[in-house]
């Protein structure tokens, strides 16, 4: 009786180590396997039915980008533009990526994605969204209006120098200021235009800006401090009305895009 238990153990335990990996789902032809949906479930803290909704979505955009190509050289103009960002030469940014165990092949792999995913929301979604009007924004604004609240004022310190390499190198290690002209500066009143709000306003406190040229030297700022919000006249913020509009709009239009696809998709669950 013993020996029975212990071979129908071993067969229960041999028939669970086959399914570790089994396949749970078909999209549109394209298997989802069971140690994909506990892979989710784990990284991303969720539960297996959304888990199992997160890869089909996966697998649904994979299959909608399935006819949009990337070129060779479309790949090589982006990480040419990516280095030239970085202050680096493309054979130095290998060499950088190398470091850090990210293979070549596997950083061209992400870039070709990225693009495809631009050149389908180019192509599927954004003619899809219309151009709204300034009633249209002005509506939201209203609807809105702790969205639009800005700081009275803005505490920052500028960091400078004539080579971007400088203030890269500053920015990896705040020791490193030898070339770098430091100083504190506020901004407040009719100085916080949109431009400088566009600068700041999505920066968290103690952290850095995006490094820009300001005709003489390349400049990053650091944010130290907003003043107390104001919600600002229309006129004052639309620009920021229509981007946060725009966002929405498209949101929303890719969550319907893939709602359609997948009512008509092809979908077997085979394992629960």
């Amino acid at each position: 009786m013993k020996k029975i238990f212990i071979i129908m153990s071993l067969l229960v335990a041999i028939s669970q180590a086959k399914m570790i990996n089994a396949i749970a789902i078909v999209v549109e032809g394209e298997p989802i396997t069971t140690a994909e949906v506990k892979a989710v479930q784990t990284q991303m803290n969720v539960s297996k039915s959304k888990a199992q909704d997160m890869l089909i979505d996966n697998r649904l955009q994979k299959a909608s980008m399935k006819g949009i190509n990337i070129t060779e050289d479309e790949i090589d103009l982006r990480i040419s533009k990516i280095a030239k960002k970085n202050n680096l030469t493309v054979k130095k940014m290998q060499k950088e990526l190398k470091k850090q165990g990210m293979p070549w092949n596997k950083f061209r792999d992400q870039i070709e994605t990225s693009l495809k995913k631009q050149k389908f929301f180019r192509l599927k979604i954004a003619k899809i969204i219309p151009t709204p009007s300034t009633d249209e924004l002005k509506l939201y604004y209203k609807k809105h209006p702790d969205m639009f609240k800005l700081p009275s004022s803005i505490t920052a310190t500028q960091y400078s120098a004539k080579s971007k390499k400088h203030l890269l190198s500053f920015l990896k290690n705040s020791s490193n200021k030898k070339f770098i002209k430091e100083g504190d500066i506020t901004y407040s009143g009719e100085e916080l235009t949109p431009q400088l709000m566009s600068i700041f306003m999505d920066v968290p406190i103690g952290s850095y800006t995006s490094i820009f040229n300001n005709g003489s030297r390349f400049v990053v700022f650091r944010v130290d401090g907003h003043g107390v919000g104001e919600i600002k006249p229309f006129s004052q913020v639309q620009y920021k009305v229509a981007a946060a509009w725009r966002r929405e709009q498209q949101t929303k239009t890719i969550k319907e895009y893939f709602q359609k696809i997948r009512r008509d998709a092809i979908i077997e669950i085979i394992r629960p």
